[in-house]
């Protein structure tokens, strides 16, 4: 064989061997696009619930009815949180939001939601809550 024949054929064999390595990856390794630590609205689903609705006072005299939806990192986390829903959840909730006043809830949103992650955080032995939405609130 000549020398350009030998090359030929080098060269031949291995963009073969690179193109079935590439039609592999492709379709045996999931690329997943997300960025690290994001979640799907399905994920955070699966691992979330709503509380019931609370009622209390606060600071300033008014009071606010609210339910918020608590989603954790995991599912058990979520289901360790739910056991205790009634006396638990609800009374590191009003714990953290007697303190506060009705303007806090018309206009400091994010302290509202950060104190109640938090009060449920120092709650739990294992997990954590990773956020919290408001799905009601009436403040009077």
């Amino acid at each position: 064989m000549t020398k350009p024949i030998k090359i030929m054929l080098t060269t031949l064999i291995s963009l073969t061997i690179i193109g079935i390595v590439a039609i592999i990856l492709l379709i045996y390794v999931d690329f997943d696009e997300r960025v690290d630590g994001e979640r799907t609205i399905s994920e955070m689903a699966d691992s979330s619930f709503v509380t019931n609705e609370i009622t209390t006072d606060l600071s300033d005299g008014s009071f606010v009815r609210i339910q918020f939806r608590v989603v954790t990192d995991n599912q058990s986390t979520s289901e360790q949180l739910q056991e205790g829903e009634d006396f638990i959840i609800n009374d590191a909730i009003i714990q953290k939001l007697t303190v506060l006043e009705g303007e806090d809830f018309r206009t400091n949103l994010d302290l509202v939601r950060e104190e109640v992650a938090t009060a449920l955080n120092d709650r739990l032995d294992e997990g954590e809550v990773t956020d919290i939405f408001i799905t009601e609130k009436a403040v009077q």
